[in-house]
């Protein structure tokens, strides 16, 4: 995909949701008022930390396709989104600057950074300070939804066993706590009850047809 691609949305019919186990009816997939993303931003190689001395040494290639900042920026998910309209976006250390202009790309003012504190194991890939947070950003188009407020920005929760880049459950357990409904996950590897889902991993119930860019798991 590129930024000069022309993208076009298209939704599924709701027999067509039914089927594939994800949203009830159009209505419910055209105008989402909570959209969790997770883009595969692009890396070179990786490898696995200093604390492994069987392979410590070993480099990888990631396990998914990535995307650049201008190819994650053209996605239509201003399309996807209610006039009042939650958006999560999963960034890192290495692209946090960047994803700001994600959230403006798509339609978004930023409100607050949420934190993702993992427990350290090894010094790793990174630079002078080894990386053990993640960070997602909260844009909001519209009003803010009427929920209890949460007591604090930073969770320390134990990573996913064995899956590169896979985020915790309990991150979409609060955003559901105070979010509205119809709400969608971009670049999903998994179903979620309650959640329409677009990635490559599984079925889609929202569909980008006119890009190449197969949606990569971040």
């Amino acid at each position: 995909m590129t930024t000069a691609d022309t993208m076009m949305l298209e939704l599924p019919t709701a027999s067509e949701t039914e089927k594939r186990g994800g949203c009830s009816s159009p209505a419910t997939c055209s105008a989402f008022r909570c959209i969790v993303a997770d883009p595969p931003w692009k890396y070179g190689k990786w490898g696995t930390p200093t604390n492994r001395p069987n392979n410590a040494e070993t480099i990888y290639d990631l396990p998914y396709p990535a995307m650049s900042i201008e190819e994650i920026k053209a996605l239509p998910v201003a399309k996807l989104a209610a006039e009042d309209c939650d958006l999560y976006l999963w960034t890192t250390q290495k692209y946090l600057p960047d994803a700001f202009g994600v959230l403006e790309a798509w339609g978004f003012r930023y409100c607050q950074t949420l934190t993702w504190c993992k427990t350290p194991r090894g010094t790793g890939q990174g630079g002078l300070y080894c990386p053990t947070t993640e960070f997602l950003l909260l844009g909001r188009k519209g009003k803010m939804p009427i929920k209890k407020r949460v007591d604090t920005t930073w969770w320390n929760v134990k990573r996913p066993h064995n899956c590169h880049s896979a985020k915790p459950e309990h991150f979409q357990d609060v955003i559901e706590a105070v979010s509205d409904e119809p709400r969608l996950e971009l670049f999903a590897r998994r179903k979620r009850p309650g959640w329409a889902s677009w990635g490559n991993e599984i079925a889609n119930d929202v569909e980008m047809p006119n890009t190449t860019h197969h949606p990569a798991a971040g």
